[in-house]
This record gives structure tokens, sequence and C-alpha cells, in this order.
């Protein structure tokens, strides 16, 4: 259900954390989209630049992590997470449908490797999956 409260600024003017980082997303989803529509090789150099610079992405996506996570989940039920994470993912899904075969060939290349290499993300998601079963299926006290 909509949030009945429309107004966007606090009453001192400011925009609350949640609302600055909904804007850095959105403002970021579209200048994605319209760089791939109209510049995707522009896109492709600058997704390699920055991968060449592994440490550095893995610690700006940690931030992140921790900055977004903490308004998630000190102000949104863990159920309804879940749920916007299953819509996420599903979403994600979605958009790589169309790259199957490429995808095939980069699980493989995953498999090779070792999916350890990605340990944190899986400790995190199988957190929030065990808390979210937990909370589902707990007997109230």
């Amino acid at each position: 259900m909509l949030n009945a409260d429309h107004r966007r600024f606090k009453e001192d003017g400011q925009m609350s954390g949640k609302k600055i980082l909904a804007v850095i997303f959105a403002g970021l989803t579209l200048i994605k989209l319209v760089f791939l529509l109209s510049r995707p090789e522009n896109w492709l150099g600058m997704t390699q630049t920055f991968m060449g610079h592994p440490t550095a992405v893995l610690i700006t996506y940690l931030i992140l992590l921790v900055i977004t996570g903490y308004f998630i989940f000190t102000s949104i039920d863990l159920i309804d997470i879940a749920v916007v994470m299953l819509f996420t993912a599903s979403l994600v899904g979605l958009s790589l449908i169309p790259y199957a075969a490429s995808l095939q060939k980069m699980a493989q290349e995953i498999a090779t490797v070792g999916i350890g290499q990605a340990w944190l993300s899986w400790i995190i998601w199988a957190a929030i999956a065990v808390a979210v079963l937990y909370r589902v299926f707990a007997k109230e006290r």
C-alpha cells in the first residue's frame, strides 16, 4: 500500500536518508539505461575500467551494502524485505534471460574457479534466508 505521507521533505526542508538513497538509485538506473541504449560501447568501456580495480569495487559495494542495509533493516519488516528481494532477483533473472548462453559459460567458469570466492555474499544471503524462515515459522512467545 502506498504511504499516505506524500511530503518529499522533512519538517526542516531536508530529504530523509532513505529518500536520498532512493533518488541516487533512480538517477543511476536512468543514467545507466540511457548509456546502454545510446552508447553501449561507452558503457562497456566504463564497466571494464571499474572492473580493472576489483578491490575498489568490492569496497564500494561493501560500503553501499552497510549504508543501505542500515536503512532497510532498521525501518522495514524482514518479511517485506524478503518479498522485495524476491522481486529484485526475479527482475534481474528476467533481464539476464537473453544472455543464457553467456551465463552458462560464466557458470562453468565460476564452478572451475570455485564458488568460495563469493563467501561473503553467500553468508549474507544465507543469514537473511535463515532469519526469514525463523521469523515465519518460530512460535510466538
